[in-house]
């Protein structure tokens, strides 16, 4: 019986030091998929994942490549019915794990995403662009509606940070643990919670936070796609007043719905859904790109 799920599509602009990076992701890409090797393994930064290549989108100019990435489950579930019975959940050879969907675009420098539950966030596309290409300064940055991010990120002053993460299971938990800043959220796990809230501030003091780590933690948890609610407050010199932005909520973003025929999203459903989402913010998508480029 099928149903119908939402879902929640973000946007990513793929970066590198080298302009060649998005050549040899576009070549690569296409090698494994019609080479036959379109699946294999590779190293994140803090387990093993599992990728997958299908069929690209063929455009008049490019090809939208189509991947997904696939994480073991750390908290296996159980098989039980309604005569009471309880068992291990057949595997039969294999393993159970969380996918994620992405739609590429090597050429408008862009990966459109989302996760069928709890599977690998957008540094885990990082890491195999990293892992595909060799390049290690390849990364991702979110794509914003306003210049929000850019705002905060020129300031000289940074007062306050208000950060929300909240898990909606406890595989989430440790994803948020194995994070680079995992450590900052540790409580979760001390009290097994599943929702935190932390704020960082000079307090009466005059001053600013550290502004290069500030810098850098932001651009870490938008990529990690962890937080709910990520409010900074600064300004550009100390008399000036304080502004703040909610990051999370400038994200571009797509919420849309999909309908799901069997028990997890299959590749031609998620194909669907990606392409449309694609195309409804190509725009924004196009001048994200064209101001990267003026930087």
């Amino acid at each position: 019986m099928s149903e119908r799920k939402s879902i929640t599509v973000n946007y990513y602009r793929l970066e590198a030091a080298e302009e060649i990076f998005y050549h040899d992701l576009d070549d690569r890409l296409t090698t494994l998929a019609e080479g036959g090797m379109d699946y294999g393994f590779f190293d994140g930064r803090s387990r093993e994942l599992m990728f997958k290549i299908f069929e690209p989108i063929e455009l008049p100019d490019r090809k939208l490549h189509i991947v997904s990435l696939i994480k073991e489950k750390q908290f296996l579930p159980v098989w039980f019915n309604r005569e009471g019975e309880i068992q291990q959940a057949p595997l039969e050879g294999g393993m159970l794990g969380d996918i994620s969907y992405g739609l590429i675009d090597p050429i408008k420098q862009c990966l459109v995403m989302f996760s069928g539950g709890f599977g690998p966030g957008a540094s885990g596309f990082a890491d195999f662009a990293r892992w595909l290409t060799d390049d290690q300064s390849a990364g991702i940055s979110p794509i914003f509606v306003n210049n929000a991010y850019d705002e905060v990120t020129q300031w000289e002053v940074y007062r306050k940070i208000n950060i929300s993460v909240e898990a909606p299971a406890a595989d989430f938990v440790d994803s948020v643990l194995a994070s680079e800043y995992g450590d900052n959220f540790e409580m979760l796990n001390t009290l097994k919670g599943l929702k935190i809230d932390l704020a960082v501030s000079m307090g009466h003091s005059k001053g600013s936070l550290d502004k290069e780590l500030v810098r850098k933690f932001v651009k870490k948890m938008l990529e990690e796609n962890f937080a709910g609610k990520l409010k900074i407050a600064g300004k550009n010199f100390d008399e000036q007043s304080t502004g703040e932005h909610d990051l999370y909520s400038a994200k571009l973003k797509h919420k849309g719905e999909i309908v799901i025929a069997g028990m997890h999203i299959a590749p031609e459903e998620a194909r669907n859904s990606l392409f449309e989402a694609y195309q409804i913010n190509l725009e924004h998508i196009e001048s994200s790109v064209a101001d990267f480029e003026e930087e």
